[in-house]
């Protein structure tokens, strides 16, 4: 045998025991979609939850932090997607509506009686009552639910909060929007008197959307509904990723970097402590019922 014959073939048996020492101690798979970039679908125009600067092209808010965080602490790379409240089920599917398909959506999306048979959901994350936006020129008192009958009210088609105003408060007037846009139009032009949602994007609006520093809506007293858990929500069929997930919310939402995110994007003050924000916001995962169908 050659000298280099046998250098090559010393080199070769060097090499495969790093081989299977690298093969060893590299991390189990991921479920997909997790072993690749992510596809994931972010709501616009919801200043404090997911608000999309056209200028820079970026998400902002508690949801794309929150997502950045949870899938960038796993080593997992993603990208992000507009999608509003009629597309995001289209996009989770085909994505023809939407022109893009997602494998995540992360987008103010309530755990709702039966949209577990439709979709995998993990978490909650974060935990929110329903809540009242009046406009800071004409505001309006809100304090309970009851309060709301005599007034217009404007809900974003194909919610949570629409059902609820549509089924327990039965308004006045009843005014649909497409978007949290079209209703915030409504109380810019006077067409509505209250916007009504999830307190928590509502509260972001109010404390992000500002002329001259001035804020241009205002946030009711009145707290009211069943609490929406929001929950980040997959196709069917994916119930190993839904779980994965669904551990690495469960550490992130038990972290200071929540309370972190939550301070940071909704403006809440010293007057706050960290426990009152966990005891207002923070649901238990752990205890919670697992939407990640089997």
């Amino acid at each position: 045998m050659k000298a280099t014959d046998r250098l090559r073939l010393f080199a070769a048996a060097a090499v495969l025991p790093l081989i299977a020492a690298a093969a060893c101690s590299s991390k189990p798979d991921r479920p997909a979609p997790f072993n690749r970039t992510v596809q994931v679908g972010f709501k616009a125009a919801a200043p404090g939850m997911s608000d999309y600067q056209y200028a820079d092209g970026i998400f902002q808010g508690f949801e794309p932090d929150l997502v950045g965080d949870v899938l960038g602490d796993a080593g997992v790379q993603h990208s992000r997607v507009l999608v509003t409240a009629e597309s995001w089920q289209d996009a989770l599917g085909d994505g023809n509506t939407n022109h893009n398909r997602v494998d995540l959506v992360v987008a103010d999306i309530s755990d709702t009686a039966g949209r577990e048979k439709g979709f995998d959901m993990a978490g909650p994350y974060l935990m929110t009552p329903l809540g009242a936006l009046t406009s800071a020129g004409h505001p309006v008192v809100v304090k309970r639910q009851e309060d709301l009958v005599a007034l217009r009210v404007c809900t974003v088609a194909k919610t949570t909060p629409r059902a609820f105003v549509e089924i327990e408060v039965k308004p006045r007037v009843s005014r649909d929007g497409h978007s949290p846009q079209d209703c915030l139009q409504d109380l810019d032009n006077g067409s509505a008197d209250v916007f009504v949602s999830d307190y928590l994007p509502l509260r972001g609006i109010a404390e992000n959307k500002k002329v001259n520093g001035k804020r241009s809506y205002v946030i009711t007293d009145g707290k009211f509904g069943k609490t929406q858990f929001l929950v980040a929500v997959l196709q069917k069929g994916h119930t190993r990723a839904c779980q994965w997930l669904r551990s690495k919310l469960d550490k992130y939402v038990k972290s200071l970097k929540w309370v972190d995110n939550l301070r940071r994007n909704f403006n809440f003050g010293t007057d706050e402590t960290d426990d009152n924000l966990r005891q207002d916001f923070q649901p238990l995962i752990s205890t919670s019922d697992n939407r990640c169908a089997a």
